[in-house]
């Protein structure tokens, strides 16, 4: 073997080799990535919003139980003024404020914690009806209004089958809080939301959608964050295709408003800022994960407010 010879064949020895390693590597990494993704934020394809409550929204704002990116309209908000300040907009959205006897529907509520604000907001005589999937959510909001006197019933349901616990034309009003991006069908939900309401009814939803236009890294930025809070790639679409699936669903959109500046750039400002501080890390840290985010964001954050028109 002469000298070229033995030249050629080290670097192809080292370069299959450096092949297996990055492969070997990337398998890893990958297997890390997914046992995160398993242990922390989804269990048998649901999202795990306890984790996610325990492990991160109480390290950052002790003792709130909201669920939602926040509508912030001030540098000095927190994210429990953020949070509340969202809800009291879809509320003041839905009309019902001062009306008497009103049946409502909250779908997607977590724990509950909007439907507590918005009850002690309305008229008493009001009934809200608030499901989730999650029955460790619903046992928790149940305990807590079997401490109060408000006239608010927990159960749970799949928002998938709204139809097999309520029947058509039940509610008034319908709300949704920033869930609807999670469901596996979320045309046939806004299908559903049409039959239960009433003539008339109103129908308001704060949701994620993607905005026109999305770069290669905002498009790798979907992917992780549709791993991380389960948004199936169904709803991977954009705020044109998304009205069009509420109207297609038989509701006139009277309102839609665009609330993006208000929502996921704040959020992340005060939540890697807070988050990284309180587990006592560099705040460099904090500002890194924050120019990331804000760099790459990729969705627009919207409210609409629908009614059930007659025919």
């Amino acid at each position: 073997m002469n000298l070229y010879e033995f030249l050629y064949s080290t670097l192809v020895h080292i370069s299959l080799l450096t092949l297996i390693y990055v492969f070997l590597a990337l398998f890893i990494l990958y297997f890390i990535y997914s046992s995160i993704i398993e242990f922390y934020f989804s269990k048998t394809g649901e999202v795990c919003y306890k984790n996610f409550m325990d492990y991160f929204i109480q390290t950052v704002s002790k003792d709130n139980y909201f669920m939602n990116y926040g509508l912030w309209t001030s540098p000095s908000d927190t994210l429990l003024s953020a949070n509340k300040a969202l809800v009291s907009l879809i509320l003041e959205k839905s009309g019902i404020l001062g009306v008497k006897n009103a049946k409502v529907l909250d779908v997607g509520c977590g724990y509950g914690e909007q439907d507590f604000q918005w009850s002690n907001a309305l008229d008493p005589t009001t009934k809200i009806t608030a499901v989730d999937i999650s029955e460790y959510q619903i046992g928790l909001a149940k305990d807590k209004v079997s401490r109060s006197s408000l006239g608010i019933t927990f159960d749970v349901c799949n928002a998938m089958a709204l139809k097999t616990k309520f029947v058509d034309n039940e509610f008034d009003t319908v709300l949704s809080v920033e869930s609807a991006f999670h469901y596996a069908n979320r045309p046939q939900f806004f299908q559903q939301v049409f039959d239960i309401l009433k003539e008339g009814g109103i129908f308001v939803i704060s949701d994620i959608v993607l905005q026109d236009t999305v770069g290669i890294l905002s498009s790798s930025f979907v992917r992780t964050f549709s791993d991380f809070l389960h948004m199936p790639r169904a709803n991977h679409i954009t705020g044109e295709a998304w009205e069009k699936s509420i109207r297609d669903s038989g509701l006139s959109i009277i309102e839609c408003i665009d609330i993006t500046d208000k929502t996921f750039n704040p959020y992340y400002n005060h939540f890697f800022k807070n988050y990284i501080g309180n587990l006592h890390l560099p705040g460099i840290l904090g500002i890194g994960l924050y120019n990331v985010f804000s760099y790459v964001q990729p969705f627009s954050y919207k409210v609409a407010v629908c009614k059930k028109v007659a025919v």
